[in-house]
C-alpha cells in the first residue's frame, strides 16, 4: 500500500524536476502547477464535471449491454455443444478485428450520434465477457453436474444452483476485462466519433488548440476514474467471492 502511495509521489516529484531545470520543454511537458491551475479551472466552471458524467453515462451503457449480451452468449456456447460449433467460428473471428475497425462501419449504419458510441463500448465489452463466460462454464467440474443430477436438478436449476456459482470466478474476471476495454473504447470513440462532450472531446480540444495541460489532465482524469472503477469492481468481486464461500460451507 506505501509503494502504491509513494510511487505517484515520486514520479510527480522527478516530472517537477525534469520541466523546472529545463531539461523538457514546457511545450512538449508543462509543469506541474500549471495542469493543476488548469484542471482547478476546469473543475471550478463545473466543464470538467460535464465532461466525467456525460463519459462515466455513455461508458456505464455500453458496459451493461455488452456484458449482459456477453454473459448470454457464453452461457449459450458453453451449455451447449452445438451452439458452439455453430457460433463459436464466427465470434473468434470476428473478435480479431481490433474495435477501432469497428468504428467507420457503425458510423456509416447509424450516423454521427451518440448510438455509435454506445455500440462500440458494448461491443468492446462483449468480447471478454463472452469469452469468460464461455470459459468458466466448460470448466465446471464433471462432478458438480453428476451430484446435481443425482439430487434430480432440472435443467434451469442446474443452471443456477451449479454452473453459474461455479463459474463466477472467470465471469468475474470477464466483467473486470470488459469495464477496462470499455473504458479504454470510449476514449477512441469520443475522439474518432465527433460529440461535443466527452473526456474524449476534452483531450481532442487541448490537441486543437497546443493546450498541453488541458490534454493532460483529460490523460489524468481519464486514469483516475478508471482505476477507481476497477477497484469498486475488485471489491465487489471480493464480497461476491466471500458470499459465494459461506454459501458453500453452509
Amino acid at each position: 500500500m506505501l509503494v502504491s502511495i509513494t510511487l505517484p509521489v515520486r514520479l510527480i516529484l522527478f516530472w517537477q524536476l525534469i520541466t523546472s531545470t529545463g531539461y523538457v520543454s514546457p511545450h512538449i511537458l508543462p509543469l506541474p502547477k500549471n495542469v493543476i491551475k488548469i484542471f482547478l479551472s476546469l473543475f471550478s466552471e463545473e466543464r470538467l464535471m460535464l465532461h466525467i458524467v456525460i463519459s462515466l453515462r455513455r461508458v456505464m451503457s455500453g458496459f451493461l449491454i455488452g456484458i449482459a449480451a456477453g454473459f448470454s452468449f457464453g452461457l449459450l456456447i458453453g451449455l451447449s455443444r452445438t451452439g458452439e460449433k455453430i457460433f463459436a467460428p464466427f465470434f473468434h473471428a470476428l473478435r480479431q478485428v481490433p474495435m477501432i475497425g469497428w468504428i467507420p462501419l457503425i458510423v456509416m449504419w447509424f450516423g454521427m450520434s451518440e448510438l455509435p458510441r454506445i455500440l462500440v463500448i458494448a461491443i468492446s465489452a462483449f468480447y471478454p465477457m463472452a469469452l469468460n463466460t464461455f470459459t468458466g462454464v466448460r470448466n465446471v467440474p464433471s462432478e458438480y453436474i453428476e451430484l446435481a443430477s443425482v439430487y434430480g436438478y432440472k435443467r434451469l436449476k442446474l443452471i443456477r444452483r451449479v454452473i453459474i456459482p461455479a463459474a463466477l470466478p472467470s465471469i468475474i474476471t470477464g466483467i473486470t476485462l470488459s469495464l477496462g476495454m470499455s473504458w479504454v473504447i470510449l476514449v477512441a470513440a469520443e475522439l474518432l466519433i465527433e460529440t461535443p462532450v466527452g473526456i474524449g472531446r476534452l483531450i481532442s480540444n487541448g490537441r486543437e488548440t497546443c493546450n498541453m495541460e488541458q490534454v493532460l489532465v483529460g490523460i489524468i482524469t481519464v486514469a483516475l476514474l478508471g482505476f477507481i472503477m476497477t477497484m469498486m469492481i475488485e471489491k465487489l468481486a471480493k464480497v461476491v467471492e466471500r458470499g459465494r464461500s459461506i454459501h458453500q460451507e453452509l
